[in-house]
């Protein structure tokens, strides 16, 4: 699914592409992701101006002012763009038209949600309010990182998944975490050590950022979840870990792949 880095990657390039453009027509083809009356949604996002996109931890956040369009992506979800004229296929589920280009959100499985929302109300956006601050909110200090991290019990990779927690991380980005920090997976929160908790503060701020870096020189159509190449250990079951030359170890529980080094992690 993309996690956060690929979102803020997203937004900018689409707030690069579309910025100020006027959105001639949304076309909804698949009406199971739509969570907002679909009438509304293409009538009232008609003619509005792209303020910009956002990415708001898991969420891409299209701006037009008063009225925002909200998708969160989920598991399949992508994002595209294309020149006018081209056919839907079966996994495109919605389409913003431009004078010159189309906006498709696509989603194989069609379980993400798109939202309309008015006046910053997102009462309606499910998971949306409650969440943590930003993975990289620039005032989440080592401080506030550990209180937050003691109201969490269980593994940790499952607190560093928890929006509550901090917003944007998933599965994948969780286990490049916990690999650089040191710490096992399958690890009990109450277990570790201040010591630890730090390690893993300092990996999510070093790792996010390098990570973005990375996404920032690919483009639109090659940012997503199966082409995640630069990661060190996540989907790289059976591969050399790269810190070590270890062996990666996966492990598979409700859908969800855990990735992560013996020799490296404890």
């Amino acid at each position: 699914m993309p996690e956060l880095p690929e979102l803020e990657v997203i937004a900018e390039i689409l707030t690069r592409e579309l910025h100020d453009e006027p959105i001639l027509g949304v076309i909804v083809h698949n009406h199971l992701v739509v969570y907002s009356p679909i009438d509304q949604m293409t009538s009232e996002m008609r003619g509005r101006r792209v303020k910009g996109f956002g990415a708001d931890g898991k969420f891409l956040i299209l701006d037009t002012g008063s009225l925002e369009l909200i998708v969160n992506p989920m598991l399949t979800g992508r994002f595209s763009l294309s020149n006018r004229g081209r056919e839907p296929s079966a996994s495109d589920s919605l389409s913003l038209e431009f004078k010159e280009k189309t906006l498709w959100y696509s989603d194989t499985k069609h379980m993400g949600r798109v939202y309309l929302v008015r006046n910053h109300d997102y009462s309606a956006v499910a998971e949306f309010l409650g969440r943590g601050p930003s993975a990289l909110d620039s005032s989440l200090t080592m401080a506030q990182f550990k209180t937050r991290i003691r109201r969490h019990r269980g593994q940790i990779k499952n607190v560093l998944r928890n929006q509550r927690f901090v917003k944007g991380i998933g599965n994948a980005y969780a286990d490049e975490i916990l690999l650089y920090a040191g710490v096992l997976p399958f690890r009990r929160r109450e277990t570790m050590s201040e010591k630890e908790t730090e390690a893993i503060y300092e990996a999510m701020r070093k790792l996010l950022p390098r990570y973005i870096e990375i996404l920032r020189k690919r483009a639109l159509k090659d940012i997503g979840s199966d082409k995640r190449d630069f990661l060190m250990v996540h989907g790289k079951g059976g591969s050399i870990c790269p810190l070590c030359g270890g062996r990666v170890s996966e492990v598979t529980a409700n859908r969800f792949k855990t990735n992560y080094c013996q020799s490296c992690q404890s």
